[in-house]
């Protein structure tokens, strides 16, 4: 116990100050070693009338607050003014400041000289950021979402979702579901029942995207990835210069190995075309994969899922109106998880990340489906 020029105890208290606009794994690093020194840790979220906030105070909050909450000696508050005096009345010893380089360093040097004119009696504490988040930054982040980038790896779940709401004015929604589970024919109905309700609702579907680098896209990178194609899988699946698709089906469906092959080539160009086909796009956003789960693409949608499931023999029949046999049909849905295999993971992402929404929808009771209701309901979500 100590006590700071007054006749009062305090526990050992370290302040962390930051306007958390938005807060990301490089602030939560430093918070967490933080907690392990000091008996609290009291973190500070700042508002300067100087500067202009993306997101407003109450916002900034409630995101720090969901990021930090499995530190049970944490605490985060509001303030305005001067640091010193924030840290002074909280009882803080020290205020800690993360440094990622010499720059931060010298600026972190001289507010602390202020801090000390200011008799306050408050110590800074550095600690330097670890390397592999030295170059996540707030102003990072949000330059990345403006341009549709991936930032999962930068910031939770629950502060991705509020940048592309807030940023990009969208709701990105996963839709999933095994072979033949009705997966577009439940996006067409969402996004005509969004036209009826004037909410913007937009269907991606990334089997199409595929099919789009796979036909013909003619960009350097796109003709790369065919040439890997027939290197892969052999000159027979080129005619008359075109990729034909579905030889390359009867291959991967058939051996596991070149499946996860083609995942492969194909993941950098998809999340490529997937930025072209989100840009100007406002509102809701189906982004339909039958293979999110497997391919662990749900921070994509923030775990944010709809589950589509069917029965086996409406399945079946669904497949052999595609013209497949009963052998082919099986030998395709074998290479992807089953419902119950889609639920388990994806509940198990939103447990992991303790954020995200599984919605399970039976498609072939899609006339009784209140769609108005999930419409509204996608379109509120932040």
């Amino acid at each position: 116990m100590s006590s700071i020029g007054l006749n009062i105890e305090y526990k050992h208290c370290a302040l962390y100050a930051l306007s958390a606009d938005p807060i990301t794994f490089g602030h939560i690093n430093i918070v967490e070693r933080v907690s392990t020194i000091f008996d609290e840790v009291i973190v500070g979220i700042g508002s300067n009338p100087a500067k202009g906030y993306l997101f407003k105070l109450e916002e900034r909050l409630t995101l720090a607050k969901a990021a930090l909450s499995h530190l049970p000696n944490v605490s985060v508050v509001a303030f305005k003014g001067m640091l010193v005096d924030f840290a002074l009345e909280e009882g803080a010893q020290v205020i800690v400041k993360g440094v990622r380089n010499s720059v931060d360093f010298n600026y972190e040097q001289h507010l602390h000289q202020v801090g000390v004119s200011q008799q306050a009696g408050i110590d800074t504490h550095i600690l330097f950021a670890d390397p592999e988040l030295a170059h996540i930054s707030s102003s990072v982040v949000k330059g990345i979402q403006l341009e549709h980038g991936l930032i999962s790896q930068y910031v939770p779940l629950a502060v991705k979702a509020a940048l592309e709401s807030k940023i990009s004015n969208q709701v990105i929604i996963g839709v999933t579901g095994e072979m033949a589970a009705g997966k577009s024919t439940f996006c067409k109905k969402l996004v005509t029942e969004g036209r009826d309700q004037k909410i913007s609702v937009h269907h991606i579907d990334a089997d199409k995207l595929g099919h789009e680098i796979i036909d013909g896209l003619e960009s350097p990178l796109y003709q790369e990835v065919r040439t890997k194609l027939i290197a892969v899988f052999g000159s027979d699946i080129c005619v008359e210069g075109k990729i034909k698709r579905s030889k390359i089906a009867e291959q991967v469906f058939s051996r596991p190995q070149l499946l996860l092959q083609l995942n492969q080539i194909m993941a950098k160009p998809l999340m490529i075309q997937l930025r072209k086909s989100l840009q100007g796009k406002q509102g809701v956003i189906l982004l339909e994969s039958a293979l999110l789960a497997e391919n662990d693409l749900l921070s994509l949608c923030n775990n944010r899922v709809l589950l589509l499931r069917a029965d086996k023999n409406e399945m079946q029949s669904r497949l052999s109106g595609r013209g497949y046999s009963e052998d082919s049909a099986k030998q395709r849905t074998s290479t992807q998880f089953d419902w119950r295999k889609k639920q388990k993971c994806i509940n198990k992402q939103i447990e992991s990340s303790a954020f995200g929404q599984l919605w399970e929808i039976d498609s072939g009771k899609q006339s009784e489906f209140d769609m108005s209701s999930l419409v509204s309901e996608l379109a509120n979500l932040k």
